[in-house]
């Protein structure tokens, strides 16, 4: 299939990277979309195999472009550069809500490209910055948001739960380091994944303002969403353990909102990387009434 390699500036002045997948001999689709965006989790990247890979060629096999792309915190730790020079990024160094810089340099890419119709995809943390930037700066052209294996970000949750002492530790260095001036200590941690993070980017994202917690954002979404969880992840991770119940009353409570399962799935969809496309094309042909 057809790949072209797209690149946006931010407002921000950045530079980011992504990959855009075209369908085969211009084959066209009956899905009430013109395009995918997807978006990956932590520490990944546009090129990394697996489930994103796989929805895109889905996506592009069933006649839908899918554009996949970095965000300024692809990978562990890079360096994005930008008119300006380069600047701190991956994983480790980047602020949560700078994703809303980066989605809509990639929208506005996509709309200059004559798409009206997008579905925002985004994988574990990706989904999470898909849910928060539609919420606090919505687009007009995002039609649908997916989110496959978003975590919540609950502070008193980590804290309290029975595997919630290496949290309690971790969160103490961070807020240390914090406040005795060394804010860009970089710290590895372990909970709720292993990663590297500077002190004062931990605390933006697990402290008890749970700025980034998906169940508080998901109302102001205008569009509909759909919200896919492995089942294993629910039974063997403190940030899913919650989302079934929490979710599925959400979930009555805003007809836009839909909550899914995938059963024996962990949060890469390991074995199953073709399920959360074909869910999602069944939930996409509901919402067009087809």
């Amino acid at each position: 299939m057809p790949l072209e390699l797209v690149r946006v500036t931010t407002n921000d002045e950045m530079y980011l990277d992504g990959v855009l997948y075209q369908p085969p001999g211009g084959k066209s689709s009956e899905l009430p979309v013109d395009v995918f965006l997807i978006v990956h989790g932590t520490g990944s990247n546009f090129y990394a195999p697996g489930l994103l890979e796989t929805f895109a060629q889905q996506a592009a096999d069933a006649g839908v472009p899918a554009l996949r792309i970095n965000t300024r915190g692809h990978d562990a730790v890079c360096s994005n550069p930008g008119p300006q020079g380069a600047q701190r990024g991956g994983a480790a160094h980047e602020s949560i809500a700078d994703c809303r810089h980066d989605l809509h340099a990639w929208i506005n890419e996509l709309l200059r490209r004559g798409y009206r119709n997008i579905a925002l995809v985004g994988h574990s943390m990706g989904g999470v910055k898909s849910i928060y930037t539609m919420s606090q700066a919505s687009h007009p052209a995002v039609k649908f948001v997916i989110s496959l294996s978003a975590p919540r970000f609950q502070h008193a949750a980590y804290r309290d739960h029975p595997q919630g002492a290496k949290f309690r530790d971790e969160y103490a260095a961070a807020r240390n380091f914090v406040d005795n001036g060394t804010p860009d200590r970089l710290m590895s941690i372990t909970l709720p994944l292993p990663m590297l993070i500077t002190a004062a980017n931990y605390l933006e994202k697990y402290g008890p303002e749970d700025q980034f917690d998906i169940v508080k954002h998901l109302p102001s979404v205008a569009c509909p969403v759909l919200l896919l969880v492995g089942s294993e992840s629910i039974t063997r991770s403190l940030a899913f353990s919650n989302q079934p119940e929490v979710l599925a009353e959400l979930a009555e409570q805003q007809p836009h909102i839909e909550f899914q399962t995938v059963k024996d799935a962990n949060t890469n969809y390991s074995g199953q990387w073709h399920v959360p496309f074909e869910r999602a094309v069944e939930w996409l042909s509901r919402q067009s009434g087809g």
